[in-house]
């Protein structure tokens, strides 16, 4: 028999070679990069034609943001002009998309602006066709609307991943970085479906959540996680519109196993009833809802959440496209 060789790079799969070639670091904010750092991210940006002197879309991201910040003008080269052209417009637009991106100090500034960057690349038409049209569209139509928006995201999430920053961009907006495993079979699949605008109040809820981790405000994160389940199992129990505020979370999860809405067997029941249970466990004792008995920490609101994403992929099985 002939030998046929499979040519093998130098330390391929080889964690400890891997680590000598880029030592792994700890997660960072993106206000410990440095400025070599900065200069290689928006090096990349632009290499990849997502940063470019003629981008409409920078213009409408400093546009918004100088309306929203207008006390610190973040766009100060776009807003000294007056009555220019449109080429002018996007040009200074992009000096200052750049002038932040480097100089910037406050990382909720920057990823403010990123988020914002990435919404002007999801179709509007198509997100409202899924938005108004049949149920069976929908999934087609959604996948049109973000296309653009999917692709900027993988480059983000490349570089993101390539310098340790803890965030992960997907269609719900910015997300804590995890294990690998964790965001790519949990997190991103469970997101996609819920960026069907079914879930709209759902994804509110879900922002609100990853925003207030990204800030440090985990009481504040476990009381977001159980308006997460709520909103979810009123939808899913009531319809699109739900009824928003009314239903205690184990009188929805009852109602909705008795509908045979939530996959359930003699192995998931008792699953479903730990989380349940854990999740409003969490919310009475480390959450904003009640005085805190206890001061909830970043592993604390970590898990919270990861328990959540797991309960919502659970209880979306079969649910998809309904």
């Amino acid at each position: 028999m002939i030998h046929i060789p499979k040519f093998r790079l130098y330390g391929q799969d080889n964690p400890e070679i891997e680590n000598r070639i880029l030592p792994v670091l700890d997660l960072r904010s993106w206000d410990s990069l440095s400025m070599s750092d900065k200069t290689i991210i928006l090096r990349e940006l632009r290499n990849n034609d997502w940063v470019t002197d003629t981008s409409r879309e920078i213009l409408s991201t400093i546009t918004y943001l100088n309306d929203q910040y207008l006390r610190l003008c973040p766009g100060g080269k776009l807003h000294r002009l007056h009555d220019a052209n449109l080429y002018a417009s996007m040009e200074a637009a992009c000096l200052d998309f750049e002038n932040l991106l480097l100089n910037e100090k406050n990382e909720a500034i920057i990823f403010r602006m990123l988020t914002k960057f990435s919404e002007c690349f999801i179709d509007k038409n198509y997100y409202n066709l899924a938005l108004n049209g049949a149920n069976k569209l929908r999934s087609e139509n959604l996948k049109v609307a973000f296309q653009k928006f999917d692709r900027l995201a993988n480059c983000l999430n490349h570089i993101f991943e390539q310098f340790w920053i803890n965030a992960y961009m997907t269609r719900e907006g910015i997300v804590p970085r995890q294990d690998k495993k964790i965001v790519e079979d949990i997190y991103v699949p469970v997101l996609q479906i819920l960026s069907d605008p079914k879930w709209k109040s759902v994804s509110s809820h879900l922002a609100e959540m990853f925003m207030n981790f990204q800030e440090k405000k985990y009481p504040e994160t476990i009381t977001n996680a159980h308006s997460v389940v709520q909103r979810f199992l009123q939808i899913l129990v009531w319809g699109e519109e739900g009824k928003n505020g009314q239903g205690e979370v184990g009188k929805l999860f009852n109602l909705a196993k008795d509908e045979n809405l939530i996959p359930i067997n003699r192995f998931t029941a008792p699953i479903i009833a730990a989380f349940q249970w854990f999740i409003s466990s969490e919310r009475a004792t480390k959450s904003t809802a009640k005085p805190a008995q206890v001061p909830a920490t970043s592993s604390d609101a970590l898990l919270v959440m990861n328990v959540v994403m797991v309960l919502l992929q659970h209880c979306l099985q079969g649910n998809v496209g309904k």
